[in-house]
C-alpha cells in the first residue's frame, strides 16, 4: 500500500511505501497522523508548508458494505485547528483498488497556477486546469468527464474554495457522476485552492483485484452482515426516507433549529418530512440510491425538479434543517434548490444556512422568502463584499452584522441538533476537536438530562474516531453496536490476516482523539473564538423549555485520563 505525495512547488508526484505502523489505519486516524508528524501546528493552513490530506479506509476497495467514506484532512482556516471532513462517493473504493491509502499534498505552485491531478494505474500526473478557472462544480465535473472515463470519480472545488472562503467545501461526485457529495466542514476547499488544486481524477480502470489474507471468511462475514441490516428497523427506516426521515421528529422536539435557533415554529415543516420529500420526489422521478457501491443501507436521497430533471442528490437532514427550518423555509423545492447552489459553489450547507440565519435576524433577507434567500445567494456567486462575508461563515457574517448572539462553537456553526435539546451532543460541541460537528458525536440518549452527558460524550467520540478511521458511514450503523464491532473485526483478520480484537478498534479511536487533542494545543483553536454560544445557557428553548446547563468544570475533565 502506498502514500501519494503531491509537491506542488515543484509540481511533482511520488509513490512511497505506507509505514508498517500505519498499515490498517486510515481516514481521520491517518490524517491526523500525517499533519502532526509533517506540519507546523501554528502555522498558515493555507500556507505552503500546510498539509493537505485525502485518506481511504483500509477496506474500501473490498466493496464490504459502507466502508467507502474518504476523509479529507488539513489545518482549518475557520477553527484554527485540526480538520478532518468525511464523504461518501467512491473515492476511496478507487483509491484502494490503486494501491493508495492516502494523497498528501504540500506547497504551492510559484507561479500562482491552477493545476489538475489525474491518478491511474499508470500512476498520477499534474496537468494545468487554467481552462478551469473559476468553473462551478456542475460545469467543471460535466467538463471533465470529456476527458476522463464515465466511471472516474471526481473531488473538486468551486468558485468559494477558488476564493479561500473559509466556508468552502471539497467536492466529491456520486456514483451517477454527479459532484453532490461534500466534505463541507472546517473551509477545507481553501486548503485545496490554497495548494493550486482545482480537481483530482480517480480512474481505477484495469487496477489489479484486491488480495484478502481469507477471501472465504471474508464472504461468510459480508453474508452474515446482510442479514444484521435486512433485520435492522433503523437502517430499513433511512433506506426508505434517508436522513430527511429526521426533520419531523427533531423539529417536534426543537432541535432541528428553527429561525435562526429561535424559539419560534416554522410554519409548514412537516413538508419537508421524509414522507412528504418522497411522494413529490418519487413522482418526479428521483428516489434513493446509495451513494457508494455495495452500499446495502441506500439512503441518499436524489432530487428532482417538477420537470424531472436531476436538481441535487444527497439531501440530507442537517442540509435541509439550516436550508429549511432554520431560515423559516418550508418549501422543498426551495431548499433543494439552496442544496444545488450551494454544491455548486462549493460551500459547506450548515455554514451557510446558519450564516444566512444570522442575516435574516439581522434583517438582511426575510424568514420563510425564498426570493430573499436568493437574492444573498446570488451575493454569494457573484463575490460581492457582504458575499464573500456569508462564504466565510457564520462568525464572520455575525461580527460583519454587529451581531453577538453567533450559534458556533469553536468558530463553526452548530450544526441541526440544538444543544438545548440533546444536552450530549452539546458536550461534543465544546469538546470535540473538531469543534461544533455533527459527524463528531451526537448523542440522543436521554436527551434532556444533564446527567452522564459528559461520559456518553466521550465514549462516543473515541468510536466515531475509531470508525471515521476505518472509513464507515456512521449512518449505516446498527442498533447493535456490538454486531458492528465483530463485523468490523471479521473483516480486518479476513483482509490482511493479523490478529485483530475488539480492543484494537477502540485503541484507533483513542489514538486518533489524542493526535487532534496535542495539535490543537500548539495552535490557537482554543483561543481564537468563544468557547460555545451563550445564548444556548440563557434562553430556554421550546417546546421544553429547556438550557445546555452541562456543569462546565464536568466538561472540562472530559479528555483528562485518555488511556495511553
Amino acid at each position: 500500500m502506498k502514500l501519494l505525495r503531491v509537491n506542488m512547488s515543484d509540481l511533482t508526484t511520488v509513490f512511497e511505501d505506507l509505514p508498517e505502523a500505519w498499515r490498517i489505519l486510515g481516514g481521520r486516524g491517518l490524517s491526523a497522523k500525517i499533519l502532526s508528524a509533517e506540519m507546523n501546528p501554528a502555522g498558515d493552513p493555507l500556507g505552503p508548508e500546510a498539509r493537505f490530506v485525502v485518506a481511504g479506509g483500509p477496506l474500501a476497495g473490498t466493496l464490504a458494505p459502507s466502508f467507502g467514506r474518504v476523509s479529507v484532512g488539513a489545518k482549518s482556516p475557520l477553527t484554527g485547528g485540526i480538520k478532518e471532513t468525511n464523504v461518501g462517493g467512491p473515492a476511496a473504493q478507487k483509491l484502494d483498488r490503486l494501491g493508495v491509502r492516502a494523497i498528501v499534498v504540500q506547497g504551492a505552485p510559484a507561479d500562482g497556477g491552477l493545476y489538475l491531478l489525474r491518478l491511474d494505474k499508470d500512476g498520477a500526473r499534474l496537468e494545468t486546469a487554467e481552462a478551469y478557472k473559476g468553473m462551478k462544480n456542475y460545469a467543471l465535473t460535466e467538463a471533465l468527464y470529456k476527458t476522463a472515463d464515465k466511471n472516474a470519480t471526481i473531488l473538486s472545488i468551486g468558485p468559494a474554495g477558488e476564493r479561500l472562503s473559509k466556508g468552502s467545501s471539497v467536492a466529491s461526485t456520486d456514483m451517477d457522476g454527479h459532484p453532490s457529495r461534500h466534505a463541507g466542514r472546517g473551509g477545507l476547499g481553501a486548503v485545496m485552492a490554497s495548494k493550486g488544486l482545482k480537481a483530482i481524477v480517480i480512474d481505477d480502470r484495469g487496477a489489479p483485484a484486491i488480495e484478502y489474507a481469507d477471501r472465504e471468511a471474508f464472504r461468510a462475514a459480508l453474508k452474515g452482515w446482510a442479514e444484521v441490516v435486512a433485520a435492522d428497523p433503523r437502517l430499513q427506516s433511512l433506506g426508505k426516507y434517508g436522513t430527511t426521515a429526521g426533520i419531523l421528529a427533531m423539529r417536534k422536539m426543537g432541535s432541528a433549529p428553527s429561525k435562526n435557533y429561535s424559539s419560534e415554529q416554522t410554519e409548514g415543516y412537516k413538508n419537508l418530512s421524509g414522507p412528504a420529500f418522497d411522494e413529490t420526489n418519487r413522482a418526479r422521478g428521483g428516489g434513493i440510491k446509495g451513494c457508494m457501491p455495495g452500499c446495502l443501507v441506500r439512503c441518499s436521497v436524489t432530487y428532482n425538479d417538477k420537470e424531472g430533471r436531476h436538481l441535487t442528490s444527497a439531501l440530507e437532514y442537517e442540509t435541509i434543517a439550516l436550508l429549511g427550518t432554520n431560515l423559516g423555509m418550508s418549501d422543498p423545492d426551495a431548499v433543494a434548490l439552496f442544496d444545488r447552489i450551494a454544491d455548486d459553489l462549493g460551500l459547506d450547507t450548515i455554514e451557510l444556512g446558519s450564516a444566512l440565519g444570522v442575516a435574516a435576524s439581522a434583517g438582511k433577507m426575510t424568514f420563510g422568502d425564498v426570493a430573499s434567500a436568493l437574492a444573498l445567494l446570488d451575493e454569494v456567486e457573484k463575490g460581492t463584499e457582504f458575499g464573500r462575508i456569508l462564504a466565510d461563515g457564520v462568525v464572520a457574517t455575525a461580527k460583519a452584522l454587529g451581531v453577538t448572539r453567533i450559534p458556533a462553537f469553536k468558530g463553526q456553526a452548530i450544526p441541526a441538533h440544538d444543544p438545548r435539546a440533546t444536552k450530549g451532543t452539546g458536550v461534543t460541541y465544546h469538546t470535540s476537536p473538531m469543534g461544533a460537528d455533527h459527524t463528531a458525536g451526537v448523542s440522543y440518549e436521554e436527551p434532556l438530562s444533564k446527567e452522564g452527558q459528559v461520559k456518553r460524550s466521550r465514549q462516543l467520540q473515541v468510536w466515531i474516531a475509531a470508525i471515521d478511521s476505518l472509513g464507515y458511514c456512521l449512518l449505516a450503523q446498527p442498533g447493535d453496536r456490538k454486531a458492528l464491532r465483530g463485523f468490523i473485526v471479521d473483516l480486518m483478520r479476513a483482509r490482511f490476516g493479523i490478529a485483530f480484537e475488539d480492543k484494537d478498534i477502540f485503541r484507533i479511536g483513542t489514538d486518533t482523539i489524542r493526535d487532534e487533542l496535542a495539535f490543537n494545543q500548539e495552535t490557537d483553536f482554543h483561543t481564537a473564538n468563544e468557547p460555545d454560544p451563550a445564548f444556548l445557557r440563557t434562553e430556554p428553548l421550546a417546546p421544553a423549555g429547556h438550557v445546555f446547563d452541562v456543569d462546565p468544570e464536568e466538561i472540562a475533565t472530559i479528555w483528562a485520563d485518555l488511556a495511553e
